[in-house]
């Protein structure tokens, strides 16, 4: 069913995108491409003039709502690289893009069941995954400063397991686990699909001697297939991303900030 909200503002000439993107650079088809995109504050009038008329009816009644200003740039971003990133792959106006949600929750595209997307974003970034199978999972938080009282966020919903890990780390390497591990977990939610709220503490996250990234799900969900794959990396300026995917999809990235768009290499998925 489509959003009611998601009704569209009347399409004007057409407009130049906003940011640089060709989806022949990164194929999606049987891989994931991962779209990571600095935030530049303040927010900037000549962009967010250029920037509204790619949003929807409801989403611009939510940017209107949202306090304070560094929010709704925010906010306003992740809309625009989500429209513009979709509208490249499946080759139409971003402007025209319908969103809905599939059996599990998860936000997909209307008339394009064949492309799935993941999107997240933190105080600095926003980041916006994209590929042909339907488990995938994008999540990425904002490393610095530290966020005081971490620890008890950690207490309050990580499991023991979890917690033990954070322990046994030394001090001053903490906080970087703890992002790891919050990360991974919202990532793996996010594949699964919010069909069924499920507690952070419900999934934990360890390295094979090799370094590989590996899931223990406490509660596994038997009708619905679950992401076997993962990266946890510290990209560009401090920001922390984790991809939670089925294995044996390459996995490519590019950076975009401004009107520049740099590729990062390529990392290979676990076979």
């Amino acid at each position: 069913m489509h959003d009611a909200h998601l009704q569209l503002l009347p399409l004007a000439p057409p407009l130049q995108q906003p940011l640089p993107v060709d989806p022949r650079d990164l194929p999606a088809r049987n891989a994931v491409a991962v779209y990571l995109m600095e935030l530049e504050l303040p927010a900037d009038a000549t962009r967010t003039n250029m920037y509204l008329p790619l949003l929807a009816l409801g989403e611009l009644a939510r940017w209107q709502a949202i306090r304070p200003r560094e929010r709704q740039w925010q906010y306003l971003q992740s809309r625009v690289l989500q429209r513009v990133v979709l509208g490249a792959y499946i080759d139409d106006d971003p402007r025209a893009l319908a969103f809905t949600r599939d059996r599990w929750g998860r936000p997909c595209l209307a008339e394009h069941e064949g492309l799935h997307f993941s999107l997240a974003q933190c105080a600095s970034h926003v980041a916006l995954a994209i590929g042909s199978d339907p488990v995938l999972g994008m999540e990425v938080a904002t490393v610095a400063p530290l966020r005081r009282g971490f620890m008890r966020i950690a207490h309050r919903l990580f499991h023991q397991d979890d917690l033990a890990q954070l322990l046994e780390c030394p001090e001053e390497r903490r906080h970087a686990r703890f992002l790891e591990l919050w990360t991974l977990k919202e990532a793996y939610r996010k594949a699964l699909g919010a069909g069924m709220p499920r507690p952070l503490a419900a999934c934990g996250f360890g390295r094979t001697p090799e370094g590989v990234i590996v899931a223990r799900d406490r509660a596994p969900l038997p009708d619905r297939p679950a992401p076997d794959a993962f990266i946890a990396q510290r990209r560009m300026r401090d920001c922390q991303i984790a991809v939670a995917y089925r294995r044996g999809r390459p996995v490519r990235f590019r950076y975009l900030h401004g009107s520049a768009a740099l590729p990062w290499p390529e990392t290979a998925a676990d076979t």
